[in-house]
């Protein structure tokens, strides 16, 4: 399964164009594992309220999806190159913020 994190309004507009977009200047939809979400939440959304955890099934993608370094990090993160269609997204789930700003997966999340 593949995650990622999105705002509220992005879900909504992801829902109405029916496909999750890479954003503006990027290639690729960012994404992560299980093993590795919290680092990209604690990263780029540290102290953010409001967000979800969305639950991908990449074989429901039918674009190509990447594992891929980046830079300053021993970690693979999961790239996907195109859209991803809203009905690949297999569950949502709110993921808040810790009270220091970072985060911990769902715990419907972690045992999937």
């Amino acid at each position: 399964m593949l995650l990622h994190i999105i705002s509220p309004a992005g879900w909504a507009a992801a829902q109405s164009a029916g496909s999750i977009a890479p954003a503006a200047g990027d290639d690729f939809v960012h994404c992560s594992d299980r093993g590795v979400a919290h680092v990209s939440a604690s990263n780029f959304f540290h102290g953010q309220s409001g967000l979800l955890l969305l639950v991908i099934d990449p074989k429901l993608v039918d674009v190509p999806v990447r594992w891929e370094a980046v830079p300053d990090s021993p970690l693979w993160f999961p790239h996907v190159y195109g859209e991803i269609p809203v009905a690949a997204v297999l569950e949502v789930h709110d993921f808040p913020c810790q009270p220091d700003g970072s985060f911990v997966l769902p715990e419907a999340v972690a045992v999937l």
